[in-house]
């Protein structure tokens, strides 16, 4: 039978380094009866190719508090949810408590069990090095989605008013770090109150945004930039 390992003494350093293989974190040999698999729809809209951070950190975070669980993963493309039971759960305790909870924040079944064949290909990909990320480490997820909307809107306003590489460069950082800085404003706040995430900051945000355009474009930049913020922030169609 196959097993998936974990190093306990990983653990400590989990929320600093990049998200480890659930071979290389499991000290303590796991039977593959104690995982459960689920779909579920995490993409972020601003950044589709990857999982929502927002979305999954305060939800992999809830979930471990349950004893009934060790660890909650998902995956980089946001589209599969993978569960490690403690000793006392069972496959049935663990979809409970899984599609309680996401009915509680999405008001709708959003999670469907993995199962068959398809668990099999699911479960080698979990046992592999690569894309998985747990609780914290989902930050390194907000944070990429931040990189790729600040270099989104300087394509936008690339469109209109030529910009040297350098200030480019520059302005992108800057408009991802206020993404950054509402992405990752509060880590610890559970998924049950964050049906609402960003939506009242939005204002904010935007004016943080203006502040940063006007303090590196010219008016013609600016404008630019002002037409490509109404756009929003996520990509429209052809864009990256």
């Amino acid at each position: 039978m196959k097993t998936l390992i974990v190093a306990l003494a990983l653990a400590v350093f989990s929320t600093q380094m990049p998200a480890p293989s659930y071979a290389q974190e499991r000290g303590a040999q796991v039977q593959e009866q104690r995982v459960s698999l689920f779909r579920v729809p995490w993409q972020c809209p601003a950044a589709p190719e990857i999982a929502c951070g927002g979305v999954a950190k305060p939800i992999l975070l809830e979930l471990e508090a349950d004893p009934n669980i060790s660890e909650a993963w998902v995956n980089r493309a946001g589209t599969v949810l993978a569960v490690v039971g403690s000793d006392r759960s069972s496959r049935e305790s663990r979809a409970k408590i899984v599609q309680s909870l996401l009915l509680e924040i999405f008001e709708k079944q959003v999670a469907t069990e993995i199962d068959g064949e398809a668990r099999q290909s699911e479960l080698a990909r979990f046992s592999s090095n690569d894309g998985w990320y747990r609780g914290a480490q989902v930050d390194d997820l907000s944070r990429e989605e931040a990189d790729i909307i600040g270099a989104r809107l300087v394509r936008r306003i690339q469109t209109k008013a030529p910009l040297t590489d350098e200030k480019a460069s520059a302005l992108a950082a800057a408009f991802a770090n206020v993404f950054k800085g509402r992405f990752l404003s509060d880590p610890a706040a559970p998924a049950s109150s964050n049906k609402t995430s960003g939506k009242v900051s939005k204002a904010e945000r935007d004016k943080q945004l203006m502040t940063v355009a006007r303090e590196r474009l010219d008016p013609a930049g600016v404008a630019a930039f002002e037409e490509a913020l109404r756009m929003g922030h996520r990509p429209l169609s052809g864009e990256k």
